[in-house]
């Protein structure tokens, strides 16, 4: 069964204890309103930012913070302005945690400010964000941001055959060489140095495992190429006259 969306009562109730001082507040989320995107309150679920990981602040944060963190979110999202009751008794109830692991991962998410003290404050704070429904789609700010993630992507060199194309990627991605358009715009420059296509270079750096592609690494690869060619020649023309003195040795002693 489904809790009620309804609004809890927002009591003035005890935070935490410093020795034996007792101060009376409420919590709530840094930027609540700002990525809140409910129509209504009590959602199944919440939406956890990947970015999350990215933030040095948090990622810094006593292990008993960010276990806490999340909890307090799931709590913040059963009233309309993110405010819960965040005293000891209350979040030990709520939470199943003990006192002393309350006491420890809270204190440092309100030094670093990713919870704030909202009461008396907050209480008829009107939400900013469009609603949507709890099945939330990506909001047009998101999709503009991934956009621009991928807008740093590249592209297939234009003439390059794609099985080549991708055989390459393979070997830069097994020297984990991330492919960027600066690394493009080199690996394009030594290939007009080279005076070949770029069809030619990517096979060449396939055949070679080149994760790049250099001039000169070319010219060297063609020299030695043309030398053991050279030399394989030598030796089956050398292997030939001694096969040929042979056999006319062979016809006078007939």
């Amino acid at each position: 069964m489904s809790p009620p969306k309804s609004e809890p009562s927002r009591l003035p109730t005890v935070s935490f204890r410093e020795g034996q001082r007792e101060e009376v507040m409420l919590l709530q989320p840094r930027n609540w309103a700002k990525f809140q995107h409910y129509k209504d309150r009590c959602p199944p679920w919440i939406k956890l930012h990947r970015d999350l990981l990215n933030d040095r602040e948090f990622m810094c944060l006593p292990i008993a913070s960010k276990a806490l963190a999340p909890l307090l979110w799931l709590l913040a999202s059963e009233s309309k302005d993110g405010s819960f009751d965040a005293s000891i008794e209350e979040l030990t109830f709520r939470l199943r945690v003990s006192d002393a692991d309350v006491q420890n991962g809270l204190k440092p998410l309100i030094d670093k400010g990713f919870f704030i003290v909202s009461s008396g404050v907050l209480a008829d704070c009107l939400q900013v964000a469009i609603p949507e429904t709890e099945r939330e789609t990506e909001t047009k700010t998101e999709r503009e941001a991934k956009k621009k993630r991928t807008s740093t992507s590249v592209e297939c060199f234009s003439g390059v055959d794609p099985q080549v194309w991708n055989d390459w990627l393979a070997i830069r991605k097994a020297k984990k060489l991330p492919l960027t358009k600066t690394a493009m715009a080199q690996v394009e420059a030594e290939v007009k140095k080279a005076g070949i296509s770029m069809q030619e270079a990517l096979k060449e750096c396939c055949l070679r495992g080149w994760g790049g592609f250099k001039a000169g690494w070319f010219v060297q690869g063609r020299s030695e190429t043309a030398n053991k060619q050279e030399a394989l020649e030598r030796r089956n023309k050398e292997v030939g006259l001694r096969w040929l003195q042979n056999q006319g040795i062979a016809n006078e002693a007939k």
